[in-house]
């Protein structure tokens, strides 16, 4: 009687689905096309408000004014800073895969960290660390950038000197690569500790545990919230199903963004509002034109940070990871290909 040979390796549900996924659709052009749409969000921020300098360029004079900058010149020529910064950065990276893509991240990384400061926003931790978010996407980015660099073929044959830098290079792109996943959480983290607070003691838990109460009940659903946050931001940085992690962090921002920063729906108004969340502008009294302008702008910072994550998830966590240490992942519609 014949043995029967070893039994195939049993593959979970979740595995067969994404064989059977990759084996139907073309996955490497929907990673080309999610690459594009991540650098068109990422930029969005920028363009949005280079926009805003251009066509609201006496707002953006009162708003220096308002920021604690006391100089007449300033209040001119910081707002065209602003417009030939972030209109250069975000043209840069969106026409070039090169040396201009990565001199537009520079640029654009630059505006980051000088961005707070300018608009006295630098005590909004709300604002400064979505920006830092954003920077992490900037960085991820960059990295991506700089690794295209060292693929390109060597002119004149690879000497010693040559293949040295370009090993510098990849060595120095992987480690922005790993700083742009720990910043790119930066704004989840300020959610865990305190969205989640202002969310659970909103909820009617039953009694002890109503809205404004901060109950058992509050604290039992304030604890688990942000310690899911706190562990999916912990697998992104230490690149452990980073990419699925990412892009249901994305999916979550492109949703809060569009149910808490509806500012089509101002334009139709004929109100005023109380500003709530802009440092110097707490409780003032706006018309329903400047209400949408403000909403507009974080709707656009959240798309910059779904964008963020969204290039996460395209180029992955790279070998500085626990999930790429042995390189980059393969979809099967790419080992057919190769």
């Amino acid at each position: 009687r014949r043995r029967a040979g070893p039994s195939p390796p049993q593959r979970s549900m979740l595995e067969r689905y994404k064989v059977t996924v990759e084996e139907r659709v073309n996955l490497k052009h929907v990673h080309r096309r999610l690459q594009v749409v991540a650098k068109l969000l990422i930029v969005a921020t920028f363009v949005e408000d280079a926009l805003r300098v251009l066509f609201t360029f006496g707002v953006q004079q009162q708003s220096m004014e308002i920021a604690g900058w006391t100089s007449p010149a300033l209040h001119t020529l910081l707002p065209l800073l602003s417009l030939a910064v972030q209109s250069c950065g975000a043209l840069l990276v969106l026409a070039s895969s090169g040396v201009g893509g990565e001199v537009g991240c520079y640029l654009l990384l630059g505006w980051c960290v000088w961005h707070p400061f300018m608009y006295g926003q630098a005590g909004n931790r709300e604002f400064v660390l979505e920006t830092a978010t954003i920077s992490g996407g900037l960085l991820i980015l960059l990295s991506h950038l700089l690794l295209l660099r060292t693929k390109a073929p060597l002119l004149g044959g690879v000497s010693a000197a040559a293949a040295q830098e370009q090993k510098d290079r990849t060595a120095t792109a992987h480690r922005i690569q790993a700083v742009g996943r720990v910043l790119v959480v930066s704004f989840f983290l300020y959610v865990a500790a305190t969205k989640t607070h202002a969310w659970s003691v909103s909820l009617s838990l039953g009694p002890g545990d109503g809205p404004g109460v901060w109950g058992w009940g509050t604290r039992t659903v304030e604890l688990l919230l942000s310690l899911l946050i706190l562990y999916l931001c912990w697998l992104v940085v230490i690149g452990m199903k980073s990419r699925g992690v990412a892009l249901l962090l994305a999916v979550t921002m492109f949703l809060a963004a569009v149910w808490m920063h509806p500012w089509c729906l101002f334009l139709f108004s004929s109100r005023t509002y109380t500003m709530q969340g802009v440092v110097g502008m707490e409780g003032f009294e706006v018309d329903a034109f400047t209400m949408a302008d403000h909403h507009r702008y974080f709707f656009f910072q959240s798309m910059s940070t779904v964008g963020a994550l969204l290039l996460l998830v395209v180029h992955g966590p790279g070998p500085l990871s626990a999930d790429e240490q042995d390189g980059p992942l393969e979809f099967a519609s790419e080992k057919t290909v190769a």
